[in-house]
């Protein structure tokens, strides 16, 4: 069994894995290379002597919400900003003064339970705004579009909520957010690239996603998002997100004259749950929220069709669509050599057939690992955003 070793420090975590985790020993190891070094040296000597291949990221691995932890026997976090250690195991949390184990060697005796904070927050609408919740929808939607995107892009959003379980089923800080919310306003909007495998290859073995990874795209760098005529307010609190929508509407009040009558619509999305939200100078109305990623189920249908909902836009005028479909299929098929990029762009154009997840008499399936790849082998599609890996791959 393994355990895993956290550096926290000034909102950054380094992260390494060891393979020694009986608890005696760990204790003993850490005593050993701390027992009289100051506290502006413990990082430096923890860096260099307790572990190697340290990974830089700027959230923490809580591998104990899902259920491939059980090789992971326990989780060390040196707070460095608040100078203790936390042991954080299946069937409790400890932790004790990084100062005492700089004194002495120490036990776990020496240690004092703590209570973790809830997995799961729950922040209602109705602790802000008492008003009950409408059944709400756009007009002008082009439901034969909306049903063709939906047929494509719910697949790619359950396969997402299935790579980042282990991360979605429990608590992650707005860094970590704010790279969920990007990725499923991206997957949404088609917004990816799609990277193809080939060639034959040696596989290297291992899951494309881990419980110990964390999500290293990037995120949008403000709250509101503007997809068509919606804005999408990216906020895991829902009282906070109220208020960034007044202030947002305010602010279009002032620099758009003539526009007080107008009622703007907003989607907030926490990633665990989307509401619509509709405002104007007189009336603020709300849906009920719609689940999309707990870490336990796939997203709900209501929360896909209300994402494709607001973010649908006109489709650009294409020449491909006034052919027949065999055509538009066969001019598609030949934009990639694997199905994935080839339904993308079908959907950007709205053309071609509606994609079933089929190539030829197969079905296509999610790839977890990096296998090995003989010149047989169909087609692997990696989809990515802005470089960095999603985790999604298909073949």
């Amino acid at each position: 069994m393994a355990a895993y070793i956290n550096l926290s420090l000034q909102g950054t975590v380094y992260f390494a894995a060891h393979r020694s985790a009986e608890d005696g020993a760990m204790l003993q190891l850490y005593s050993s290379r701390l027992m009289g070094v100051a506290r502006e040296s413990t990082f430096d000597v923890l860096y260099s002597q307790v572990a190697r291949d340290w990974h830089q990221q700027d959230d923490l691995v809580t591998p104990f919400n899902d259920r491939r932890w059980t090789h992971v026997r326990a989780v060390w976090t040196f707070d460095l900003d608040r100078d203790i250690l936390r042991l954080d195991q299946r069937d409790r949390n400890l932790w004790v003064p990084l100062n005492l184990v700089r004194q002495r060697s120490i036990t776990i005796s020496d240690f004092e339970p703590y209570e973790s904070p809830p997995t799961l927050a729950k922040h209602a609408l109705q602790s802000v705004y008492s008003a009950p919740c409408w059944k709400m929808r756009r007009k002008d939607i082009n439901l034969q579009r909306l049903q063709r995107r939906k047929a494509f892009v719910s697949r790619i959003l359950a396969d997402f909520a299935f790579q980042w379980r282990h991360v979605l089923c429990g608590r992650y800080n707005n860094s970590t957010f704010r790279r969920l919310a990007n990725a499923i306003v991206r997957i949404v909007t088609l917004d990816f690239t799609v990277k193809e495998a080939t060639l034959s290859r040696q596989g290297t073995g291992g899951f494309l996603v881990w419980i110990d990874n964390l999500p290293e795209w990037g995120f949008a760098s403000g709250h509101i998002v503007r997809v068509g005529g919606t804005s999408i307010v990216i906020c895991q609190h829902a009282p906070h997100a109220v208020t960034l929508v007044r202030k947002d509407f305010a602010k279009q009040i002032l620099s758009t004259p003539g526009s007080a009558e107008k009622s703007l619509t907003y989607l907030i999305l926490s990633v665990r749950e989307l509401i619509l939200y509709r405002i104007n100078s007189e009336l603020e109305r709300y849906t009920e929220p719609k689940r999309l990623f707990n870490g336990m189920h796939p997203p709900s249908d209501e929360a896909i069709e209300l994402l494709l909902q607001a973010t649908q836009t006109s489709a650009p005028t294409a020449p491909l669509r006034k052919l027949p479909v065999e055509l538009q299929d066969a001019i598609l098929g030949k934009v990639s050599a694997g199905p994935i990029e080839s339904a993308r762009v079908g959907c950007l154009l709205d053309a071609g057939s509606v994609f079933t997840w089929r190539c030829g008499n197969r079905n296509i399936e999610r790839e977890e690992g990096c296998r090995s790849r003989t010149p047989w082998t169909p087609v692997e599609s990696h989809i990515c955003f802005d470089g960095y890996p999603s985790g999604i791959a298909y073949k």
